[in-house]
């Protein structure tokens, strides 16, 4: 199953509520700063516009916002708020660098605004530099002890980890920050599902499904806690309705495209990952199931181009190694051993052992190829699922016995065949020699005189 990826939890904390003004100072009172906010009255205006641009372009185009908070930040270098949000502007137009530096900004005049650790925390996630992430939501709760999103990041990592207890503790935080936050409840869904609590994990998705009804990942997370209760009709329902709610959602076509070619809907199963490859063109985990399905249709050809796709973009994928050592081992050593490809058996029986032999031999190319692919299996698996390798290591033992009954079977059928011939030609000799014997006691029979014939009278 696939599992939910860092895109679906990136957070734009988005723009703030506008900050309110402060009541008119009186003589000899000091007007105090809002935490990240201002009390310039032109920040507030320009802040407070920029929320109704927002509003008004549903977050599409953003030049107008990005102006009124620049205006805002120029009015007061401190109004931390304005700094987060122009970030988020920045992160959105895919200004990179520009969003960092806002970002920043709004630490440095705004120590608690921990979202915008957040954000770049995502931003790194979404990089590939997962510890440079985990240590910016490390920091977000440093500045802000309840944000809900850095926690719900957190959650993640130690499920990650298998660290199931602060799994939980972290998602539990984040709703104590967030009592809405479906992420979090996602997460600790999905932290029960990997600590096989399985009814609870559907309690949390229940939850879940009462604030938001329509949030597919609620839906394709019950559909693998039916997966794992057995109710495979169950799982299909919710990941269709997850897939319903979201054409587009991965997870729930991968799950559903994985379940139905369990029962053999290969076509079914392509047509699904296809769908994934579509919106995913380097996704190799679609790409090594409709292989997987090819290998079902018995395809081996289409099969083996596609893992050969595979191994072009990740030379050292564990699970193309795998399943081209099923593919080996259970398939092309079956097919060779029964002469698929090499016509019908010889009638002479001597030439049909032959054809046996040969036979064997090319097996056993295939069983070693198969060793070959789950040992390159073994040595590429960086995920160390006991339950895989263990299943690897039970494959090369019961390939090495093939091999050695098979290797056992060859030389005994040659030395059966030498006897056949050594039998045959000693059965023509016996043969001949009767006939020549026959032959020979015929012509002295047809040489000798008549047994009634009259001896020569005596001189």
């Amino acid at each position: 199953m696939r599992n939910h990826g860092w895109k679906a939890l990136i957070f734009f904390v988005l723009l703030s509520a506008a900050c309110s003004s402060s009541p008119d100072k009186k003589d000899g009172e000091v007007k105090e700063r809002p935490a990240g906010g201002t009390t310039n009255a032109e920040a507030i205006k320009n802040f407070e516009a920029a929320v109704v641009a927002f509003d008004k372009s549903d977050g599409k185009s953003l030049d107008q916002v990005q102006r009124y908070l620049e205006v805002a930040v120029d009015e007061d270098p401190r109004f931390g708020k304005a700094w987060f949000n122009l970030g988020v502007v920045h992160e959105q137009a895919g200004h990179s660098d520009d969003a960092v530096k806002a970002y920043e900004k709004s630490l440095e005049v705004s120590p608690g605004l921990g979202a915008a650790y957040v954000n770049m925390g995502m931003m790194k996630a979404d990089a590939g530099n997962l510890d440079d992430a985990r240590a910016l939501f490390l920091r977000a709760i440093e500045a802000d002890s309840f944000n809900p999103m850095a926690h719900s990041n957190l959650s993640v990592y130690f499920r990650n980890d298998q660290d199931y207890k602060n799994a939980v503790r972290h998602a539990r935080l984040s709703l104590a920050g967030d009592s809405q936050n479906l992420s979090a409840y996602e997460n600790l869904a999905r932290t029960y599902y990997a600590m096989k609590a399985y009814d609870v994990a559907l309690l949390v998705c229940l939850n879940a499904e009462k604030i938001d009804a329509k949030r597919p990942d609620i839906y394709n997370i019950m559909g693998m806690v039916w997966l794992a209760k057995n109710d495979v009709t169950e799982a299909i329902r919710q990941f269709q309705k997850a897939i319903e709610l979201n054409p587009n959602h991965v997870a729930a076509l991968m799950n559903l495209g994985a379940v139905i070619m369990n029962v053999r809907n290969y076509e079914g199963a392509i047509a699904l990952f296809e769908r994934v490859l579509a919106l995913e063109p380097k996704n190799l985990e679609a790409k090594i199931s409709i292989g997987v399905a090819k290998r079902g249709l018995g395809d081996l050809a289409g099969a083996r181009s596609v893992y050969d796709e595979v191994i072009a973009q990740e030379p050292e994928n564990a699970y193309v190694q795998f399943n081209l050592g099923i593919m080996e081992h259970e398939m092309m050593a079956q097919d060779a051993m029964i002469g698929v490809g090499r016509g019908d058996a010889p009638e002479d029986p001597l030439a049909q052992m032959d054809w046996m032999v040969a036979n064997m031999e090319e097996a056993l190319k295939h069983y070693e190829q198969a060793i070959t692919h789950y040992r390159n299996f073994l040595a590429y698996d960086r995920k160390g699922v006991v339950e895989v390798r263990n299943d690897a290591n039970e494959r090369i033992q019961r390939v090495q016995e093939l091999i050695q009954v098979t290797g056992e079977q060859i030389p005994e059928m040659r030395r059966q065949k030498i006897q056949i011939e050594q039998d045959l030609k000693a059965a023509a000799e016996d043969e001949a020699k009767a006939k020549a014997e026959e032959k020979a006691a015929a012509e002295a029979a047809k040489a000798a005189p008549p047994a009634d014939a009259e001896a020569p009278a005596p001189k």
